[in-house]
């Protein structure tokens, strides 16, 4: 708790006194808005880590998730993972599903198209698309959505060039019409540490500072333009990564035209996460939009909507990691759960 108060105080002196009343207002009204749903419909738009999604064959990049592997990897146990997920998907915001899904972590868009047709994620009909990268791992970014809010007309890997011979994950662009309003969607998996946290960090600055250049492309091209960026970022809202390169805060002004509004930055300040490490929760995954997207006619995120997908299916319910992810895997020892991490989702509408 002290680092959030440490935060606060940075967070005054950074944005001013006026800003973090703000804030504290946007938290109160958060707290208001699980309580009183919008009645107008919403279309939920989310992100899940799916945490190392290997189908049962031979992996050439990670030999370990075969059946005669560390892992011990077998077909039962994928079909069970592939169960599970579809499972948390499926309930992800609420009886309809989402209706855009950034996810990472999956192999191929085999696995994912294998997933999609696993009960009761069968039932959504969702299209895929899915980025190839030259993970060193073999994982990819790719877009889940129900072909019937979300239409697409443009997607796009981006490369990043990395220092050295880094290869990660590419930066998936759609672009496309929810519930016939544009949107350009950003998914995201940055490079984490990897035992080496300079390199990681110097990384993740590339990443941010690509990704921020198509942003302003956008931005430039429409001021208004409706962006969404997604991801499993390995840096909490306030770091200076996502401040300072990316220019993603907690600041809801929509007059700041170039800043994406973070908003994820309440969950953060209240203390909790995606992710569990070191006997602490973490945010780690977070969606950020950009101003167009707030105060507006049109398409509109629906304050408070920000949530981390956890009930209690998706749990430990004992022991030392009670209420933490229920994972697939604890170190070797198989426990037959679904990620490592929780989704995260947001909720937008239409304003007339």
């Amino acid at each position: 708790m002290h680092k959030h108060i440490y935060f606060l105080q940075s967070y005054a002196m950074r944005y001013g006194i006026k800003t973090l009343f703000t804030l504290f207002t946007l938290i109160s009204l958060g707290g208001c808005a699980t309580l009183t749903p919008s009645s107008k419909k919403t279309y939920t738009v989310g992100f899940y880590n799916l945490e190392k999604l290997y189908d049962a064959k031979d992996n050439t990049k990670n030999k370990d998730y075969t059946a005669d592997g560390t892992m011990q990897w077998t077909e039962e146990r994928y079909k069970q993972k592939l169960s599970n997920l579809a499972k948390a998907i499926s309930s992800i915001g609420g009886k309809n599903g989402p209706a855009v899904l950034g996810i990472t972590e999956a192999e191929s868009e085999a696995v994912l198209q294998e997933l999609v047709n696993t009960s009761p994620l069968k039932k959504k009909k969702l299209g895929i698309i899915h980025s190839e990268s030259g993970d060193p791992l073999g994982l990819d970014v790719a877009l889940l959505y129900n072909p019937r809010q979300f239409k697409i007309s443009l997607q796009k890997a981006i490369k990043i060039d990395y220092p050295g011979n880094f290869t990660g994950k590419d930066i998936l662009q759609v672009k496309g019409t929810l519930s016939g309003e544009p949107v350009t969607i950003y998914v995201n998996h940055w490079p984490p540490n990897y035992g080496n946290a300079r390199q990681g960090e110097r990384n993740r600055r590339v990443a941010a500072a690509k990704l921020r250049e198509m942003i302003d492309t956008d931005l430039k091209a429409d001021p208004n333009a409706h962006i969404i960026v997604m991801g499993d970022f390995d840096e909490e809202p306030k770091s200076e990564i996502l401040h300072d390169i990316l220019k993603a805060n907690g600041r809801p002004d929509p007059s700041y035209k170039d800043e994406l509004f973070n908003t994820f930055y309440i969950n953060y300040v209240q203390g909790l996460g995606s992710y569990y490490r070191r006997g602490d929760f973490i945010m780690l995954d977070q969606i950020m939009i950009s101003k167009g997207l707030l105060n507006t006619k049109g398409l509109e995120f629906v304050r408070g909507s920000a949530q981390i997908h956890d009930p209690e299916f998706m749990k430990y319910t004992f022991g030392k990691y009670k209420n933490t992810p229920r994972t697939t895997y604890n170190g070797t020892t198989y426990i037959g759960g679904f990620s490592d991490h929780f989704p995260v989702y947001i909720q937008l509408h239409l304003k007339k």
